[in-house]
Formats: C-alpha cells, structure tokens, sequence
C-alpha cells in the first residue's frame, strides 16, 4: 500500500456564485432551438462544432455529435447524450468516445450527474475506459469516480464544523491497482480554502507484491512528484478563478458564447492560396 498526502491553497469560490454559474449554463442550453440536425442561439446564428443527431434538443434520449472539420458532417465516433434533464431532480449527461487506432481499438464513457439545479446538492463524475484486440488489453482498461458533496463542501471550507465525511471522494480501478481518494477543505486565515487531498494505492494481483518494493525504491521521488502535481494545478487554479468569480454571469455567458465561435474559427482549416 502507498499513502500519499498533500495540502494546498486555493483562491474561493462563492456558493451562490457556483449556484448561479450552474443555473445559467442551463439557461443557455435551453435558449438554443434545433433547426434540423443545426442547434441555433437565440440571435440566430448556429452553435458551431456540435449536431443534433438523435432525439428532441435536451429531452432523454437526445445524442450529439461533434461536427467535422474537413466537411462538417457528423462524427459519428464522438456522442454527447442527455440522459437526464429535470432542474427539480437531476441532470445527466454521457460523452462516448470510440478510438478506432489499431491493434487496440478503444471505447471510453464519461458521465456527470448533478442533483437539482436550482440548488445544487451533489455532483459525480465517473468514467470507463475499455480496449480490445487481445488478452493483455485488460491492462489498458479501468474505470473511475469522483464524487462531490456540495452541501457539506461550503461548511467545511468556511469552518464550520467538521464533515462526517470527505466532501469529495473518488475511486479507480485498474487490473492492477485500486485507488482511493478524499479531499477536505478547511478555511485558511486570509479567507482562501486550505484542501487537503489524500491519495491510498493498493497493488492487485501480481503487482501486490511489486508495490511496496517500487515505493521503497521511488517512494520519495512519487510523492515529490504528487505534490508538485498539486501545486501546479493551484496556481493554475488562484491564477484563474479569482479573475471568473469577478464577473457576473451575463458577462460570463457572453464570454462563453463568444469563445466557442472563437474555437471554431482556431480548428477552420486555411482556404487554399
């Protein structure tokens, strides 16, 4: 087993700041209207890079495709698909990706849940990552899940009290190993988050018995590099959100809105000289 543990300082983020973000990311999905497989924005100009191939817009069922960039048509081997879509209950959504590259042709499944838009209670994210083509394959597949508790997330980070249990959790799931994961917040004295991540890694199968003998070789140099990796996505991290937080969320729709056009005119191939 390896135990890996490492805290950092995040810049916070506003409950009802989050609460009105996911609020509005709805309204905005709802705002578009389907034109055939065209999802339109109410000023009438098409949401680019993305089809409706399957399904009424939004409704159980629904099935997106990622648009070509060489002809525009379809990508079949991408699918966003609504698998659930109730502000009072639940919203869920699965991205399918299918890697055709030979020998190992791979299936990867994601997808996010969250309880209630209006005031949001939990949220998940789970995947599962699949290879055929032969009998070590199984070695290229897992699968994981990242739990999030959003009504104990806010008490903790402000201290009051302390969560029965992690406010995040997650799991994965590999042929040859089993990871498991828990993050805390707890207020720091300038107003900012101090989380506390923790990693346990036990070995299965074969590698039961390599794992104790590669952290005692490398055990130092992993967990340098665990905290590096935790500290490179925190000042990502204070060096982004402070900047969103700031703005409210018509301006943030705006900006959203506005980078997607500015995506697709970045992956338009060049027209010919």
């Amino acid at each position: 087993m390896a135990r890996f543990q490492h805290t950092v300082t995040l810049a916070p983020v506003p409950r009802h700041w989050f609460e009105s973000c996911v609020v509005m990311l709805h309204d905005l999905a709802e705002s578009l209207e389907d034109d055939g497989a065209r999802l339109r924005l109410p000023d009438g100009r098409p949401l680019p890079e993305l089809l409706l191939g399957e399904g009424r817009h939004l409704q159980p069922g629904a099935r997106y495709h990622p648009g070509s960039d060489e002809d525009g048509e379809p990508d079949l081997d991408a699918a966003l698909t609504v698998l659930a879509w109730d502000r009072r209950r639940e919203t869920a959504l699965e991205i399918v990706t299918l890697g055709d590259d030979s020998p190992n042709p791979t299936h990867m499944a994601c997808a996010l849940r969250l309880t209630s838009v209006e005031r949001p209670r939990e949220a998940e994210l789970s995947g599962k990552m699949r290879a055929s083509g032969g009998k070590w394959t199984k070695y290229i597949s897992g699968s994981g899940r990242l739990h999030l508790d959003l009504g104990t997330w806010w008490p903790s980070a402000a201290g009051l009290g302390r969560p029965t249990a992690p406010p995040v959790t997650g799991t994965l799931h590999h042929p040859l190993t089993r990871a498991t994961a828990t993050v805390v917040p707890r207020p720091a004295k300038d107003g900012r988050w101090r989380v506390t991540v923790k990693v346990r890694v036990t070995g299965r199968s074969f590698a039961r018995l390599l794992l104790p003998v590669a952290m005692a070789v490398m055990g130092r140099r992993a967990r340098a590099a665990f905290a590096e990796a935790l500290d490179d996505t925190a000042e990502a991290w204070n060096g982004q959100v402070p900047v969103l937080v700031r703005k409210d969320m018509e301006r943030l729709r705006l900006d959203l809105v506005e980078s997607l056009f500015n995506a697709d005119e970045e992956h338009k191939p060049e027209a010919p000289r």
